[in-house]
Parts: C-alpha cells; sequence; structure tokens
C-alpha cells in the first residue's frame, strides 16, 4: 500500500515529567501516559509531540469508531505553558495519543517512519473530516483525497490572510481616528506655557532643574491625554502617529527625524531628543535642542556641567567613544549620550526611574 507522509502541526513540546524507553532499533518514544505542553495552538485536531502524536477527542472518537488499522489510541496529559496562546478559540480538553503500530512497507492505514504520520488514503479521507490544515502533506500520488487536503488547506490559508487585513484596516482606522484627536490636543496647546530649564540653587545642598525638562520629567508615566505629557509632545515638531511596539512606549523622532510617536492610550515613558542631524535629512534636525537648558548658546558638556552641575553618575567613552551623564529631576532619569573625545552631544533622552 502506498502511503501519504504527513507531518502535523508542532506547537506541542514533551511535558514535565515524561519518561523515555528504547526499544532494539535505538528509537525512542515516551512511555504512558503521553505527556504534552503546549506552548500555543494554531487549531489542528492532530498535532506532532516529536517523535509522537497526538489527537483532539472528537478525532479520537471518529478513529475509534472507524475501520482504519494500523493504530491504537492511548492516554495522554496536555497541559499549556505559561505563555500559551491560543489562535483557534478554545483548547479542547480531551486529547488522546495516536500510536502508530502499522508497517511502513505494509497494508496497515497508519504507519511512522523516522517521526513522521505515514496515513492512507482511507486515513487521509477520515482525517480531512477534521480541521486539519497547519500540517504538510507529501502524497504519495495525486489522489482525491490528497487534492481535497491541499483544498482545504488553502482556504483555510486564504481565509486567514482575510482575517489579518480585515484587523490591520481597522487598527489602521482607530489609529486614524486617535492621532486626529491627539493632533489636535497638541495643536490647542498653549506655546508659550513651557520654560526653557535653568538651575535654581535653594542653598548649598538643593539643586532644582526648572524648565522644559521638568516638564517632560513631569510628563512620563502619565496618559498621553494628561497636559503635561501633550505639552512633552509638543516639545518635538512633526505630526504625530501610532507605535504598537507596546515594550518601549516612547516619544521619540524616529529615524528621519520627522514623526513623534505616541503610545496609544497609554503612557509616555521616555522622550528622546537627538542633537545632529540624520544623514538622509539634514534639514529635520530638531530646532530646539540647543534650548533645552537656558543660558547654552551651543549644546556643550561643559556648559550642562556649569548649568546642572555634576551628574548623578558618569560613564566614560566606551572602546566606540559613546560617553553618559545621568541626572535625576524628581523620580525621572535625564541621560545624555556624548560622542568623541570632545564629548559633542548625540542624544539626550528624559526616561522614567530605571
Amino acid at each position: 500500500m502506498n502511503h501519504h507522509t504527513l507531518e502535523p502541526e508542532a506547537t506541542g513540546t514533551v511535558g514535565d515529567g515524561a519518561v523515555w524507553t528504547q526499544d532494539a532499533s535505538g528509537s525512542r518514544t515516551q512511555t504512558d501516559p503521553l505527556r504534552c505542553e503546549f506552548a500555543g495552538w494554531l487549531g489542528d485536531e492532530l498535532v506532532g509531540v516529536h517523535p509522537d502524536f497526538i489527537v483532539a477527542g472528537s478525532l479520537a472518537d471518529a478513529l475509534r469508531a472507524s475501520d482504519l488499522s494500523g493504530f491504537e489510541l492511548r492516554e495522554a496529559t496536555v497541559t499549556t505553558s505559561p505563555e500559551f496562546v491560543s489562535y483557534a478559540g478554545g483548547l479542547p480538553e480531551r486529547w488522546e495519543r495516536l500510536e502508530p503500530t502499522g508497517r511502513a512497507d505494509g497494508n496497515d492505514d497508519f504507519a511512522q517512519r523516522d517521526g513522521t504520520l505515514l496515513v492512507s488514503e482511507r486515513a487521509l479521507a477520515l482525517l480531512n473530516e477534521h480541521r486539519i490544515v497547519e500540517a504538510q502533506l507529501v502524497p504519495a500520488e495525486e489522489t482525491p483525497e490528497a487534492s481535497r487536503f491541499a483544498h482545504h488547506r488553502d482556504a483555510a490559508r486564504a481565509a486567514a490572510r482575510l482575517r489579518e487585513r480585515a484587523g490591520q484596516e481597522a487598527e489602521a482606522d482607530k489609529d486614524a481616528l486617535e492621532v486626529a484627536r491627539l493632533t489636535a490636543l497638541v495643536d490647542a496647546l498653549d506655546a508659550t506655557a513651557s520654560t526653557p530649564p535653568k538651575m535654581r540653587v535653594n542653598g548649598d545642598a538643593k539643586r532644582t532643574v526648572a524648565g522644559d525638562l521638568t516638564l517632560a520629567a513631569a510628563a512620563l508615566g502619565k496618559k498621553i491625554e494628561d497636559p503635561a505629557a501633550l505639552a512633552l509632545l509638543g516639545l518635538i515638531d512633526g505630526p504625530i502617529e501610532i507605535n504598537r511596539s507596546g515594550a518601549y512606549q516612547c516619544a521619540y523622532r524616529s529615524a528621519d527625524r520627522s514623526l513623534i510617536v505616541g503610545m496609544k492610550g497609554g503612557a509616555v515613558k521616555c522622550v528622546e531628543f537627538t542633537f545632529h542631524p540624520h544623514r538622509n535629512a539634514p534639514e529635520a534636525n530638531y530646532p530646539r535642542t540647543a534650548h533645552l537648558i537656558e543660558g547654552l548658546a551651543t549644546f556643550t558638556r561643559e556648559g550642562v556641567l556649569e548649568h546642572l552641575g555634576e551628574p548623578k553618575e558618569f560613564l566614560p567613552p566606551d572602546d566606540e567613544e559613546r560617553s553618559r551623564d545621568e541626572y535625576r529631576i524628581g523620580r525621572q532619569r535625564v541621560m545624555l549620550y556624548w560622542r568623541g573625545q570632545d564629548y559633542s552631544p548625540r542624544t539626550l533622552m528624559v526616561g522614567r526611574k530605571g
């Protein structure tokens, strides 16, 4: 009998407590119960747990009721990892182990070779009645059931692409509305309300910074709708766009130095000002960087030390001649990045306490 070669979805991994045996040929397999942990699930009712296989309860029942040969159904213990994500609804509660027992050169409907599942045309006909679209099939020859399997797979992938495109379009519409709303709020700000920062010395022990850097620090951790956070975004010229990176949640100039990136519905956690113009857009340099600290006609490290005093921490130049001064304004961090032996300004970043 010719067998088709089927490689199932491989989102299952060996679970904790698995015990292994080895036969005379050196092949290893789990003892019962087979233990499987799902890191995710794409939706197929047949899943590989190399070198073994499990099937969802509905498929197990169909196999048990069939007259197919060359397999056994045995116990399986299925768990999910802490990071488990299902991409196809709820994970079935019941799974069973599918143990191929037929010979690869025999007439049974199921067999196994080198960790792949071998199925007859009759077995593939039954599998085609269940959701198995993430598996890879290498047909022994072009047959009606092999063609039906390919049709199911292609139709499922086309439907997934349509769903993804519809989701992206819906998110883009939401982002456009959010951009318009935030842009209107920023445009309505009073640009004269913020002033360049300056050092205030209240006795020998107290130094405070007043001005735009204080405003930036005060805005961190606030919702974008907060007036201080909106004023922070207003420090940088350019349109707003939505940042969906999630983890960093910054308001910063993008690579072309022309955009503000704001976190949708979230908090501004850092703001980055770039001193030097981008090599591909020299005209897009942030025009107000030199005025972030009052009295600095040109932004130099000597001038910063004169106005803000010694930093909380100084990292000397590394192998690439990059160095950093770190200040604290309240509970926020202000980091000044320099480059070269002349400490030319590279970047100023105001961020949350880290």
